[in-house]
């Protein structure tokens, strides 16, 4: 007998011994192909995708080994539904339910880079990854003259997926599509990030970066010292840098990466949920309006990738610095951006003692002596003085009564003439 495969587009074919006739197989092959179609429109009906054409790797169909990324699958290079054969008939997905009514979105001048590993590792995290993305495209209010949004995605290799937009819908439809697989090439999507905002992003306006990973550098792409690398390129070029991880993600790589302060551009988290509480509300972490808003400065050019820092004269007592605590200390390659090094990828000068040999820290030069005080103002003039003056006379004293007045005396009466002498004169000597 004829017997048909359990699948929608796969061609009903007709298992008939040599015997059979041209008629019967006709017949067969007709019945066969009537249960098929009956069966195709079962499973539409029943909400179901089930077909073999994996369009994007056909020889993976059929092959024997599940490809469609749903649960139980091993690999992810058939979209959903499409390798029936190996994964069995998949739901099909319900269209998102509409968003509930949040906050206002948030108005702020912003190129917006939004940078998702989608390698492998992010697979069992994918949904809960989905749902940060909307909370992320939708925080901000998109137009010409507020944000601009772009989205990479990077396993082995980084992809734009959405240039330079104000578009919501499109910025939506690229986190609808996040479909992890693959190895993780940090360094790659940082590249693209600077090279999208160098292109794409607008003179004057602050450039950010968001990045979210869950693991470290696969090595055949090298190691965390590259991703820290573009990451300094990044900065130099006068872009800020949020480095977001989740499980297993090295912390000190996100804390090299990062712009300064580390405290507040870099973050691990044990779950995408933790890292979505914290970042809730990122329009307003990046950008709340300043007053006054100052106008940004001009970017510089991109730096070269390693810079040496440059030490001032060496004073007295030097400090000599030998430690091992970078996390690519005695790897064989100097690490830590002195003299010499390869990388400067160790967040403290002098940890990577073995591969650098020993540093020398100088103390920072006294202060400079404070000014000398100003002199004491003049005191202010007092007004003149007076001369002294008399004191006033005393008042007289009160009138008494007058003395009483005593009538004069009448002069006593004057003598009689005397007579004349009757002797005469004596005579003169």
């Amino acid at each position: 007998p004829s017997t048909c495969a359990a699948t929608g587009t796969e061609q009903c074919v007709g298992r008939t011994t040599k015997q059979q006739t041209a008629r019967g197989a006709s017949m067969a092959g007709s019945a066969c192909l009537l249960r098929t179609l009956v069966f195709v429109a079962a499973v539409a009906a029943a909400g179901a995708v089930c077909s073999n054409d994996c369009p994007l790797q056909p020889a993976w169909a059929s092959d024997g080994e599940c490809d469609d990324g749903g649960p139980g699958a091993e690999y992810s290079g058939c979209p959903w539904g499409t390798d029936c054969a190996d994964c069995g008939v998949r739901e099909m997905s319900p269209p998102p339910p509409p968003m509930p009514p949040g906050a206002p979105a948030c108005s702020s001048v912003l190129d917006l880079v939004l940078v998702f590993d989608e390698s492998g590792s992010m697979f069992s995290a994918a949904n809960d990854v989905k749902d940060f993305g909307e909370t992320l495209v939708t925080a901000f209010n998109l137009g010409v003259t507020e944000t601009q949004l772009s989205i990479i995605t990077f396993a082995g290799t980084a992809s734009l997926e959405l240039s330079m937009s104000t578009n919501l819908m499109a910025a939506r439809a690229v986190i609808n599509s996040y479909r992890p697989d693959g190895a993780t090439n940090i360094a790659a999507a940082v590249d693209l990030a600077l090279s999208t905002l160098n292109t794409e992003g607008r003179l004057g306006v602050r450039g950010v970066v968001f990045l979210i990973t869950d693991g470290v550098t696969s090595n055949i792409y090298g190691t965390d010292k590259d991703a820290i690398n573009s990451a300094a390129n990044l900065k130099g070029a006068g872009f800020t840098l949020y480095a977001i991880g989740i499980g297993a993600a090295s912390e000190q790589t996100l804390e090299a990466m990062a712009s300064s302060p580390a405290s507040q551009y870099a973050f691990l988290g044990s779950t995408v949920a933790e890292v979505a509480s914290t970042f809730s509300d990122l329009c307003t972490t990046i950008a709340s309006p300043k007053i006054p808003p100052s106008p940004p400065p001009p970017r510089p050019p991109p730096r070269p990738p390693i810079v040496s820092p440059q030490f001032p004269p060496p004073p007295a007592n030097p400090t000599r610095v030998c430690a091992e605590d970078c996390q690519f200390s005695m790897d064989g390659i100097c690490d830590d951006g002195g003299d010499g090094s390869q990388y400067a990828a160790c967040i403290v000068y002098g940890s990577d003692c073995t591969d650098c040999g020993e540093r020398v820290l100088y103390p920072s030069p006294p202060p400079p002596p404070a000014p000398p005080l100003p002199p004491p103002p003049p005191p202010s003039p007092s007004p003149p003085s007076s001369p002294p003056q008399p004191p006033p006379p005393s008042p007289p004293p009160p009138p008494s009564s007058p003395p009483p007045v005593i009538p004069p005396f009448p002069p006593p009466p004057r003598p009689p003439p005397s007579p004349p002498s009757p002797f005469p004169p004596p005579p003169m000597s």
